[in-house]
């Protein structure tokens, strides 16, 4: 598995976790709190994303809620890139390998 590939793995991996939380914002709640969808399987940030905001990462299989400043560029460049900047949250778009497998885990 390449170095793309584990990292697109990771940030599904958690993408996984979180669509149990999007639940609880069905059931009223006006935020919850999300895993960041990083790269690091040992990122332990979580960030506050209202429905509106979580239906917009998950637009697009390819697209992550990370913590500002939590790309993997600095790993594997070219690999993301960030799509939209909050306050908050970033979204960051897998590109190449890493968006094939990101679409597959979907």
């Amino acid at each position: 598995m390449s170095q793309a590939e584990r990292i697109a793995e990771n940030e599904a991996f958690c993408r996984d976790l979180n669509e149990s939380r999007h639940d609880w914002l069905r059931s009223g709640l006006q935020v919850a709190g999300f895993r960041c969808e990083c790269w690091r399987i040992d990122c332990g940030v979580r960030i506050q994303l209202s429905s509106r905001e979580w239906e917009e990462v998950r637009s697009r299989a390819e697209r992550f809620a990370v913590a500002p400043g939590h790309t993997a560029n600095d790993v594997e460049p070219g690999v993301e890139v960030v799509v939209k900047e909050y306050e908050h949250f970033w979204i960051v778009e897998k590109r190449g390998e890493a968006g094939d497998v990101a679409a597959k885990r979907e």
